[in-house]
């Protein structure tokens, strides 16, 4: 089996892949198939015999994932990663700013909050209309919204920074 740490959301998953697409997350077993979709950053899951359709982009250990509306930062590590990665930082709580980014390339309908405004976690931040649909971007975390980059009506690039909030 292979051991990884995946934290979201400042919550922490160990996982744990074994063989015949067998997933264990905190101990509990999954059924899981995950395939990409014409080779893009577009994903088909299948978890537990429940399908989702996600739109990952990736840099380093860190995910960007797309699904079901909602956008999240998730941070991948095998055991000899996160190993490190605590001895380095004494193991303290993540702070500082998020960045929420687009996920993928499309138009900004709508940006619901203002600068200075107080944001609770998975509060939508960004409507981005992309492939044909309208997707409420959250932040991962309560904060302060620091920056908006972009307004109703900008074409946005997948990457671009949208919103800080700190």
């Amino acid at each position: 089996m292979t051991k990884y740490t995946a934290i979201i959301n400042d919550k922490q998953y160990e996982l744990e892949i074994g063989p015949n697409n067998s997933l264990t997350i905190n101990g509990e077993p999954h059924s899981v198939d995950f395939r990409t979709i014409d080779g893009s950053a577009l994903y088909s899951l299948l978890l537990d015999n429940v399908s989702w359709e996600a739109l990952v982009d990736r840099n380093g250990d860190e995910y960007r994932v797309l699904i079901g509306g909602e956008q999240h930062v998730v941070v991948v590590q095998d055991e000899r990663t996160r190993k490190m990665a605590k001895a380095e930082s004494g193991g303290g709580a993540t702070t500082g700013e998020v960045i929420v980014k687009a996920p993928m390339p499309g138009l900004v309908r709508d940006v619901p909050v203002n600068l200075g405004d107080a944001v609770a976690a998975k509060q939508g931040v960004v409507i981005l209309e992309a492939m044909k649909m309208q997707n409420e971007l959250r932040t991962p975390r309560a904060g302060v919204v620091k920056e908006i980059r972009v307004k109703p009506g900008d074409k946005v690039e997948q990457g671009q920074t949208l919103v800080v909030i700190k």
